[in-house]
């Protein structure tokens, strides 16, 4: 073999070399890879470590992410500690500034990363509100081949400006509804805390603090709250002329919101805000033995879920089943048998669609065949 031969195959193979690694691992660099934007950040955690958004450093003991496995191959990205974190799906990285940040719903929680339709892979962005209480837009560069996870992010420092010269400096509308909104996610967290420890009237007392500072946050982060405070089952039976007065609140709040500003300002997870605000009012009002309006609040929701935009959705399609079977069932106690029916033949025939070894098939089997031995 010729050395100009030689050369020739050693080149070629250095190049396949190299190509293997940068598209399998993500570990390489190359020339055409884009350099990262001014102040973006980026590390590569290994399996079961943390990153710190704030430092950069992965595992670091006060982490903001947990790169975990449930199993040898089940990876899985979480928040870690106090931090929260948000799905940002259909968000533009260019677009997700801190005001945008600032809008999404978070919360301690965690996401797979296991599977084709898994919600972590390349290219996935996620908002993260660190355990210092900024912000972090994140994008997953790539999970290599033995797991390590290549991120970057941006943070965002959300503290206030400090007064200069002894005078107070004007809010901003933008700053003051992000403080808002912070404010009243973490009185909603110390309402939830303390509502599993079952110190309801701390939760309660939590609750009317994180209501008042969502109406300050914008009339979409008020719905939420309302939804969410009201919804506290174990509440309404203590206090149920507030539950009642929160949840009425949060169907008329909801209900004149446009469609699209709820997903702007609290991301594709609130996007059935106002199928849910009906569907708790009709669920308080039928543990309150209030049939009636139960089932007005229930018809509502079923009209809601039917008049979104396409295209359909799974979560829709689950939402109307449930909405229909509750709908169903209250209609039967006021004894409309023939409208009870139709309701829950069609909740029937999603639960088959959708889930066709679902328990509830059993319950509403039940349900139409005592409906039919009514009618003879």
């Amino acid at each position: 073999m010729s050395m100009r031969a030689y050369v020739a195959i050693m080149a070629l193979v250095t190049a396949a070399v190299f190509a293997y690694g940068f598209l399998h691992t993500g570990m390489l660099g190359a020339p055409w890879a884009q350099a990262p934007e001014a102040g973006m950040q980026r590390a590569v955690v290994r399996p079961s470590s943390t990153v710190d958004l704030e430092s950069g450093a992965p595992g670091a003991p006060g982490g903001d992410l947990h790169w975990g496995m449930q199993a040898r191959d089940q990876p899985y990205l979480a928040s870690y500690r106090e931090a929260l974190i948000a799905r940002a799906d259909g968000a533009r990285w260019g677009e997700m500034d801190a005001a945008y940040l600032a809008r999404l719903s978070y919360a301690p929680n965690q996401y797979s990363a296991w599977g084709p339709d898994a919600p972590v892979k390349k290219g996935a962005v996620f908002a993260v509100r660190t355990r210092e209480g900024n912000f972090a837009r994140v994008r997953v560069l790539d999970i290599g081949r033995r797991y390590e996870l290549n991120l970057e992010w941006t943070l965002y420092a959300t503290a206030a400006p400090q007064p200069t010269a002894g005078k107070a400096l004007p809010a901003e509308p933008a700053k003051a509804a992000a403080n808002a909104s912070l404010a009243w996610r973490a009185s909603s967290e110390e309402a939830l805390a303390a509502y599993r420890a079952q110190r309801y009237q701390e939760a309660l007392d939590a609750c009317g603090k994180a209501v008042e500072a969502a109406a300050e946050a914008g009339a979409e982060h008020h719905a939420l709250a309302l939804v969410t405070c009201g919804g506290l089952m174990g509440l309404q039976r203590r206090a149920a002329r507030q539950m009642e007065a929160w949840l009425k609140d949060g169907v008329a709040v909801a209900l004149k919101l446009d469609q699209r500003a709820i997903v702007a300002t609290l991301g594709p997870r609130e996007n059935m805000l106002k199928e849910r605000s009906l569907r708790m009012l009709g669920v308080f009002y039928r543990d309150q033995k209030r049939t009636r309006e139960a089932a007005e609040n229930f018809a509502l929701a079923v009209d809601t879920v039917r008049a979104m935009p396409p295209p359909e959705t799974a979560e829709q399609r689950l939402a109307l089943r449930s909405d229909l079977h509750d709908l169903g069932s209250v209609l039967a106690e006021l004894g409309l048998r023939g409208t009870a029916r139709q309701a829950l033949g069609e909740a029937r025939e999603l639960y088959l669609k959708t889930e066709p070894g679902h328990p509830t098939l059993q319950a509403i089997d039940t349900q139409l065949q005592r409906l039919e031995e009514g009618t003879k």
